[in-house]
């Protein structure tokens, strides 16, 4: 069985795609951006906000950040990997997920200084 996550953001209709679709035990969570007036801070401040969306996401879905088994940060400049490292730190730090950072040349917003998705499995 497939539910569509919506977190209600007008670019999802415009783009056509959910925050987050979870099939079974499996939760797949979309690149997400920071939101006003979140992106008007630090690459911290962004990851935050970032991770708080996430979480929403995945509470809807029926899971949390424990359930976190990948992450995948993209960033705008690697200077900012240190402050975005501290937020997801901060988040799976007992969790452990396997992640990646990747540098590149923009986001959506232009403003964002992270974009981070996640992959969640629900084991009880």
């Amino acid at each position: 069985m497939r539910k569509n996550i919506s977190s209600g953001y007008s670019y999802e209709d415009t783009y056509g795609y959910s925050r987050a679709v979870r099939v079974g035990d499996q939760v797949f969570v979309s690149g997400t951006t920071a939101r006003p007036p979140h992106l008007d801070g630090n690459a911290y401040v962004q990851a935050r906000a970032v991770l708080e969306t996430i979480a929403h996401a995945l509470s809807e879905a029926g899971a949390d950040l424990r359930h976190v088994v990948r992450t995948v940060a993209y960033v705008r400049d690697m200077a900012d990997a240190s402050l975005i490292a501290r937020a997801h730190s901060e988040s799976f730090d007992s969790v452990r997920p396997a992640s990646t950072i990747v540098e590149v040349s923009g986001l959506t917003p232009a403003e964002a200084r992270v974009e981070i998705e996640v992959t969640a499995i629900i084991v009880e």
